[in-house]
């Protein structure tokens, strides 16, 4: 079922906060049970946490969502200095902002380019992630795409970010793909600066994981699509066989827009992965 984003022509509102950390402001968004278990949930690339808005409610019944924007994009800073950013830059914003809040332990949740940033992060602090899940992601991308982003990352030093538009039509292309996407696009990719689509870009493109797999032991849920153009059935198969204790959820008939296309089966695969198999 397709996941039911609104009809909003601006992000639906989420109740958050702004976490000053050293290299500018997160936007930290907070909700759902406060007696559940805490789930930190990373957004792709170019959008914001708010692409998470049509799982919202079944998720909020059970965990206690933080959903931040990532720097450069949505409501979050982009970082004033000049500066060539990582993967790993991104995981030490976040870092800083669990430490803010004073939150311990999470469940975490990457999607995308939210997967990258999710593997550094568990490698940062694995004693603080509980349980892992990598969606559409993987640990290092493919040559044909490592080249795509390079063109990207080049292209929104000068595009505005509204350019993104166009390229996102092809990434999130595939089968059961929703209409109601294209109805929502402009809130989900026209929160973000030229400097951070760009920044991303380049982090993503020269992102490799892959040595730290091997030391995340804690339960790892790895989802992919058979249809998805931004991430190589390779790259994700690498991940899959470099992570020691990982499941593997496929769909068949989904692209790179997973999360729009089948957003209901989405959110129960993680209810399911974070709370009924950790409670076993």
């Amino acid at each position: 079922m397709a996941t039911d984003f609104g009809s909003y022509a601006t992000p639906p509102p989420w109740p958050g906060v702004q976490l000053y950390v050293p290299a500018g402001r997160i936007f930290m968004r907070r909700s759902g049970n406060p007696r559940g278990p805490k789930l930190l949930l990373l957004h792709g690339w170019a959008v914001h946490g708010g692409m998470y808005e049509g799982m919202r409610a079944e998720l909020e019944k059970h965990f206690e969502l933080l959903v931040p924007d990532l720097r450069g994009h949505g409501y979050s800073s982009t970082p004033a200095r000049p500066t060539r950013w990582e993967i790993e830059h991104f995981a030490e914003d976040l870092v800083a902002a669990l430490d803010q809040l004073e939150i311990e332990t999470v469940h975490l949740g990457g999607y995308s380019m939210g997967g990258f940033v999710a593997l550094a992060l568990a490698q940062a602090i694995p004693e603080r992630v509980q349980r892992l899940a990598i969606m559409c992601s993987a640990a290092r991308q493919a040559d044909d795409q490592r080249r795509n982003l390079r063109l990207a990352e080049a292209l929104f030093k000068v595009a505005p970010p509204a350019t993104m538009q166009v390229l996102a039509r092809r990434l999130l292309s595939g089968p059961s793909t929703p209409d109601e996407l294209n109805r929502v696009m402009q809130w989900l990719l026209g929160y973000n600066t030229r400097g951070g689509i760009s920044g991303a870009a380049g982090a993503m493109r020269r992102a490799d994981l892959r040595d730290g797999l091997a030391a995340l032991t804690q339960p790892a849920l790895v989802v992919t699509a058979e249809h998805d153009v931004a991430i190589s059935s390779r790259a994700s198969g690498e991940l899959i066989s470099l992570l020691p204790n990982a499941t593997h959820r496929h769909w068949d008939d989904a692209g790179h827009a997973l999360v729009a296309s089948h957003g209901d089966q989405l959110a129960q695969a993680l209810i399911e992965f974070f709370i009924a198999h950790g409670a076993q």
